[in-house]
């Protein structure tokens, strides 16, 4: 039932975007009474950090990958996949976090790894419960810190480290900016995302000369930021 239930908010909050977002519309889009989320999510807030959570996987899963594909294949072809994927992953995530931006105290409750916390606060909650209120170890004690390292900037440091490491290995110039490539990477991959759910795949093509499909367009746009920092051969 939990996995219905972040389901249903994944795709609710996907449609209506985090702050107009209810639990009543949830539980009827998870065919749950309302009361039965709080059976596996200790509030509203932590429901909604576990649907950011899952769709943020998507990013974690692609970086873990790109991560662990130092040294093989090529690099142009590792970050062709890595872009495929942040572009599909962007896509969900802009329509679910688009008011966040404009509601400071969400944004501070971000900037404080809220998400992290309050999965674990509500993790707490059910152990205690289980074992009747005797939990000897504080989830949150091993809660990362939150400020600017959280979040986005994470994804961001994880592309750098992989570059990095390509660049040791000889694979990319040692004089290539790399925390300018992630940018360039990263945000063309959400460029991409913004322009087609403002204004449609045919308008992507058509007006912004851009291949609608994310696999299509990854290729051409790593060979665009890498050109000049790859080694000559």
């Amino acid at each position: 039932m939990r996995d219905r239930i972040l389901a249903a908010a994944v795709t609710v909050i996907r449609a209506r975007g985090i702050v107009a977002a209810t639990t009543k519309e949830i539980a009827r889009s998870a065919g749950v009474s309302e009361g039965s989320l709080y059976n596996h999510f200790a509030n509203k807030t932590a429901l909604f950090a576990a649907a950011l959570a899952e769709v943020t996987g998507t990013a974690r899963t692609a970086m873990a990958a790109l991560a662990g594909s130092v040294g093989q294949n090529t690099v142009e072809e590792n970050l062709v996949r890595l872009a495929a994927d942040m572009v599909r992953f962007y896509g969900e995530l802009l329509p679910m976090t688009g008011p966040v931006l404009a509601d400071p105290e969400l944004i501070a409750w971000l900037r404080d790894n809220g998400p992290v916390k309050a999965q674990n606060e509500a993790a707490a909650k059910a152990r205690a419960r289980t074992r009747g209120g005797q939990d000897g170890e504080s989830p949150l004690a091993a809660t990362p810190a939150g400020g600017p390292m959280t979040g986005p900037v994470m994804g961001h440091s994880a592309l750098i480290g992989y570059l990095e490491a390509e660049r040791d290995a000889g694979r990319l110039r040692a004089d290539a900016p790399l925390p300018f490539i992630a940018a360039a990477l990263l945000g063309g991959c959400q460029q991409h995302a913004f322009l087609t759910r403002l204004a449609g795949p045919d308008a992507v093509s058509a007006g912004a000369g851009l291949p609608a499909a994310p696999e299509e367009f990854a290729a051409p746009l790593v060979r665009a930021v890498l050109a000049g920092h790859l080694p000559a051969r």
